[in-house]
């Protein structure tokens, strides 16, 4: 199975606060992102396991996205319809915890190929099935070049 390791923020959500201001951006380019990442996942068939922290605000059950927290703030309530609009239907796990953990996990299983995306250094996860990309707020041509070298390979 083709898997993706996702966390979201700073890695495909950036924060709207910048050392030049507030920018009130960052779901317009969560929203570009995971157009992107829907493309990716198309491509090579990929199916998304999310390592981010938002595995707290989100539920999965028996494919289904949801959201089990309460929270109405703008951003969490935004970034869950995005993301169950554009990648919910590709989500098969949501962290427990560790993505350290999760990743380990997922590449003990023989057939996975994994890209993990994440703004952490998991570098150290690097394999011939598994392929760690830093990202910090935007899937760039470059980042989709790595995928598919990746894959062909």
């Amino acid at each position: 199975m083709n898997i993706i390791c996702l966390d979201i923020d700073c890695t495909i959500l950036p924060s709207d606060v910048n050392y030049f201001g507030r920018t009130e951006d960052s779901l317009h380019i969560l929203e570009i992102n995971l157009k992107r990442l829907r493309m990716i996942i198309e491509k090579y068939d990929f199916k998304v396991f999310i390592t981010s922290s938002w595995y707290m605000l989100l539920s999965l059950k028996d494919g289904n996205l949801g959201l089990k927290t309460d929270r109405e703030d703008y951003m969490t309530l935004m970034g869950y319809g995005l993301m169950k609009k554009y990648i919910g239907k590709y989500i098969i796990g949501l962290s427990d915890g560790n993505r350290d953990d999760d990743i380990r996990l997922l590449k003990s299983h023989v057939n996975n190929k994994i890209v993990v995306l994440d703004d952490w250094d998991l570098s150290e996860h690097n394999s011939d099935t598994c392929l760690f990309i830093e990202m910090n707020g935007f899937i760039s041509g470059n980042v989709g070049f790595k995928i598919d070298q990746f894959m062909k390979k």
